[in-house]
């Protein structure tokens, strides 16, 4: 009996794609805290608001600015900078100046007071670098990965860490 002739087939163009590999765009929104250039996974981030209608909460912890109603919803408000144990003090016009960017946390959605939105920024997944330990002014617990800028360091935070502290 006969055995069917093996042929090889060739499509033209699979063998260029199996050997291609594409590296994963990550976004992020870039704030600044201070002097740092700081960013959020942008799935994280749920919006940014001028909102200033915050209403203080007694006994709160220090970093707790207060609450606001979005659209329904109590969001606390908090101040990232003492969060992060970033020394500055609170300027006197926060309310009328600095946006907040509601983040989705572990523990639901969470204000955060930055002092200026810088923007949207994509970045190949294989720029992220380790955290430089003690080059930054933020515990490097609370930070993903850093990548470098044509002139500046973006750190990128880990908000499952900072908002899992038991404060």
């Amino acid at each position: 009996m006969n055995q069917p002739e093996k042929k090889e087939i060739n499509v033209i163009g699979v063998e260029e794609l199996i050997g291609e590999v594409h590296e994963k765009e990550i976004q992020v929104i870039a704030f600044k805290l201070k002097e740092e250039l700081v960013s959020v996974p942008i799935e994280q981030v749920v919006e940014i608001t001028n909102n200033r209608d915050i209403t203080p909460v007694p006994k709160a912890p220090s970093f707790v600015i207060g609450v606001m109603n979005l659209r329904g919803k109590i969001v606390p408000v908090i101040n990232l900078k003492e969060h992060l144990g970033i020394v500055d003090e609170i300027p006197e016009d926060i309310y009328s100046r600095n946006k907040i960017v509601i983040v989705e946390t572990p523990k639901g959605e969470v204000g955060v007071v930055v002092d200026e939105i810088v923007g949207s920024i994509k970045f190949l997944e294989g720029d992220i670098l380790p955290e430089p330990i003690g080059t930054i002014g933020i515990d490097v617990k609370y930070i993903s990965g850093v990548v470098q800028l044509d002139r500046e360091l973006l750190i990128i935070l880990n908000i499952e860490s900072i908002f899992n502290r038991e404060d």
